[in-house]
């Protein structure tokens, strides 16, 4: 089985936004699915290029909002989201009766920029 990112802005579907795609933007938006139970590793890919001291400054602020009642009892928890220059790399918990139907979580991923430093 597998984990599916859908991205839903600034592109939909299941490719990466491009570099070019979020030079301007401040925020990358995308939706997981765990299908199995272990499934535990998801990947998305933001391609803003953080910077190696905005990695170390906190940069970028991930949020992640549950999408199904079920997150909190029956899908995986999110042990780790690692934060590298190009995308996030979210490590969720393995756990009974992960694989149910329909995204399970958004990620926000938010640039650092000037107004909000």
């Amino acid at each position: 089985m597998a984990v599916t990112e859908t991205y839903e802005y600034p592109v939909a579907g299941a490719v990466a936004p491009t570099a070019a795609e979020v030079r301007r933007l401040s925020m990358v938006v995308a939706s997981v699915e765990a299908t199995a139970d272990a499934d535990v590793l998801s990947t998305i890919t933001h391609n803003m290029a953080i910077s190696v001291a905005d990695l170390a400054a906190g940069w970028p602020v991930i949020l992640l909002e549950p999408l199904l009642p079920e997150f909190y009892v029956s899908t995986p928890y999110v042990l780790a989201a690692d934060k590298l220059t190009n995308s996030v790399a979210i490590t969720m918990s393995a756990g009974v009766g992960s694989g149910v139907v329909g995204d399970q979580m958004r990620v926000t991923i938010l640039r650092p920029n000037t107004a909000i430093r």
